[in-house]
This record gives C-alpha cells, sequence and structure tokens, in this order.
C-alpha cells in the first residue's frame, strides 16, 4: 500500500493555458460556445476574452488523481469541484491536492481511505478551482 499521512501535499508541473488547447477541448467534448472560441464575440461579454471550459480545468485535477493514485484512481475515485474564477489563454494554472483524511478501510487492513482538499490557481495565486477528492488506496 502507497504511504500517505494527513497533510501530504501533491502537485503537477504548472500548466499554460493556450487557446489552441481550449480549441482542441471544444473540439473533443464538441462544445463550440463562442465564450470558448470566438474571441471578437467573448470581449463582449463580462469576462473580456475568451475563457477555457471549466471541465479543462477539472481535466487537470483528473490527470494529479491519476498521477498519484493510478488505477486506484480510476476505479474508485469521486471529486466535487466549486468554479470561482474563469480561466483565460495565457494562464499558468498550477494543480494541488492535500491529504486531509488517510484511514485504514474498516475491515480491510491493506486499504486507506484517502480525502483530499484539491486547488487549481493562477499565476497570481488566485484560486480558480477548489474542492475534494476521495480516493480507497491499495
Amino acid at each position: 500500500m502507497k504511504e500517505i499521512s494527513k497533510g501530504d501535499v501533491f502537485t503537477l508541473p504548472a500548466k499554460n493555458v493556450t487557446q489552441e488547447m481550449i480549441n482542441h477541448y471544444a473540439d473533443a467534448a464538441e462544445d463550440h460556445n463562442p465564450l470558448h472560441i470566438d474571441p471578437e464575440f467573448a470581449k463582449t461579454t463580462r469576462y473580456g476574452g475568451t475563457i477555457a471550459h471549466g471541465m479543462l480545468s477539472v481535466a487537470f485535477i483528473q490527470e494529479l488523481m491519476i498521477h498519484t493514485f493510478g488505477r486506484d484512481w480510476l476505479t474508485s475515485g469521486v471529486i466535487e469541484t466549486s468554479f470561482m474564477a474563469p480561466v483565460y489563454p495565457g494562464d499558468t494554472i498550477t494543480t494541488e491536492a492535500k491529504v486531509m483524511k488517510a484511514e485504514p478501510v474498516e475491515g480491510e487492513e491493506n486499504k486507506l481511505q484517502v480525502r483530499m482538499q484539491v486547488l487549481c490557481l493562477n499565476g497570481k495565486q488566485e484560486k480558480l478551482i477548489k474542492g475534494t477528492t476521495e480516493v480507497t488506496v491499495s
């Protein structure tokens, strides 16, 4: 079983969000909302320009969880998130997870229930996404 303790912090290398990345995500998700892909339209909105799809940012959290927990995340992971602020092309996003709880699963001494606080931050250290994850680690 992987060694995990309350207070452990896991991170991903920073990601630079580009308009090209947003456009590729729009194609993959079949979500071509002009807020995400049309700079001229997006200038007329309260955001003043295009923004990334919320789920593109959540994908960074998913990547961190898969990198940290592998198959355990894929088979038992649960994520809850809140969107705090938009992600713009040109933002550099840092994704981090802090262990809030790591306890043995009752009746299964070789498994650990892990609850984490997760955040996506921009270069100004503003919270863009916050949330929690839970995973059973074998």
